[in-house]
């Protein structure tokens, strides 16, 4: 049986690569100051690495867009407890990527 059509092009180079960043996510680590309190906040967000350029769009508007998963926040900054969290569960190693 022939392979159909579909199948076919899933297995050009583009439709693999776009597939593969579609599996894959990108953590944010998003820094911010609380409006009411003025204290220093943050937030660990996740997201597919395809959506990297609207999330970046968002994150510099001062918004987590809906697509993103928050999955540490806390005030002040990271602990080393959350950074080693962080960096077991999501390979995200905060002292070498983010500014802070």
């Amino acid at each position: 049986m022939p392979p159909d059509s579909e199948s076919m092009m899933e297995e050009l180079p583009y439709y693999k690569q776009k597939y593969e960043a579609a599996k894959k996510i990108n953590v944010y680590f998003v820094p911010a100051t609380d409006e009411r309190t003025g204290d220093d906040v943050y937030f660990y967000a996740i997201a597919s690495q395809s959506l990297h350029n609207e999330m970046m769009y968002s994150i510099n508007k001062g918004d987590i867009p809906y697509f993103a998963v928050v999955v540490e926040k806390g005030r002040g900054k990271p602990s080393l407890e959350v950074k080693d969290k962080i960096k077991a569960y999501y390979g995200f190693d905060h002292d070498r990527y983010a500014n802070s």
